[in-house]
C-alpha cells in the first residue's frame, strides 16, 4: 500500500507517458526507453493495488493470477482512452471497475461450469442460508462476504477481538443479534450498536481501496 499514490493524487505525467507507451504498441511501433520505463513504473505502482482489488472480490488461489492477467490485458487495451473526469473518482476507481468486471465474468463462468455446485454444497452440509436466492443474488452475496472478510482482516489490528467477532457473526455468518449477544455475553442492543460502529469503519476502509461503499 505504501507504494501506491492516494486516490485523489493520480500521477498525471506518469499516466500520460504510460498511455503514450501503450498507444505506440497499439500502432505496432517500438516505444523508446523513456516510455518503456514509464510503463514499468506504472505497473510497479499499481500491481499490488490491483491484486488487492482482485482478492477483495473473493478470488483465491491460482485464479488470482489468471484474473490479474485478464485485468492487465484490459488495462493495456483501454488505458489509452482513459480520461480522468474533473471532481470524480480517478484512476483507482477505473482500475477497480475493470477488476469488478473481470472477477464477475470469472465467477459466472465457474457457475456455468459447475451448475451442480449448490447441490454438492447441500450434500456436504453447507446448505445456503436462503434457498430462495437466485444464482445472481447468491453471486452478489458471495462477493460481499469476501469483501467484508478482507476488510475485517485489515482492521483486526486496530479493533477489539470482540468487535471483530461481531462482524464475523453478524455480517458474514448472518447470525441473529440475540444469538450473538448470548454468545458474547452482551445485550442485543449492544451488539447492534457495535455492529453499526463497525460498519462505519468497514465503509471507510473500503473507500480507501475503491471509493465505493458497502450496501
Amino acid at each position: 500500500m505504501n507504494d501506491t499514490p492516494p486516490r485523489e493524487e493520480t500521477n498525471l505525467p506518469l499516466l500520460k507517458e504510460t498511455q503514450e507507451y501503450l498507444r505506440t504498441l497499439l500502432d505496432d511501433k517500438i516505444p523508446d526507453s523513456v516510455l518503456s520505463a514509464s510503463w514499468d513504473e506504472f505497473y510497479r505502482l499499481y500491481s499490488e493495488l490491483v491484486r488487492r482489488f482482485v482478492v477483495s472480490r473473493g478470488v483465491r488461489g491460482n485464479d488470482v493470477d489468471d484474473c490479474l492477467q485478464e485485468v492487465w490485458s484490459e488495462v493495456a487495451t483501454r488505458l489509452v482512452d482513459f480520461d480522468r473526469p474533473p471532481n470524480r473518482p480517478g484512476l483507482r476507481a477505473w482500475l477497480y471497475s475493470l477488476v469488478r468486471s473481470k472477477t464477475t465474468d470469472m465467477f459466472r463462468k465457474k457457475l456455468r461450469d459447475s451448475a451442480h455446485s449448490i447441490d454438492l454444497a447441500v450434500e456436504a452440509g453447507h446448505e445456503p442460508a436462503d434457498k430462495r436466492l437466485s444464482p445472481a443474488e447468491m453471486e452478489e452475496r458471495q462477493w460481499k462476504d469476501a469483501i467484508v472478510a478482507t476488510l475485517l482482516d485489515d482492521l483486526k489490528p486496530t479493533i477489539s477481538a470482540e468487535n471483530a467477532q461481531i462482524v464475523q457473526l453478524r455480517l458474514i455468518e448472518r447470525r441473529p443479534a440475540a444469538e450473538v449477544a448470548e454468545e458474547l455475553d452482551l445485550t442485543a442492543d449492544q451488539v447492534r450498536y457495535r455492529q453499526h460502529r463497525m460498519m462505519k469503519k468497514l465503509r471507510a476502509r473500503l473507500a480507501v481501496y475503491t471509493g465505493g461503499e458497502l450496501d
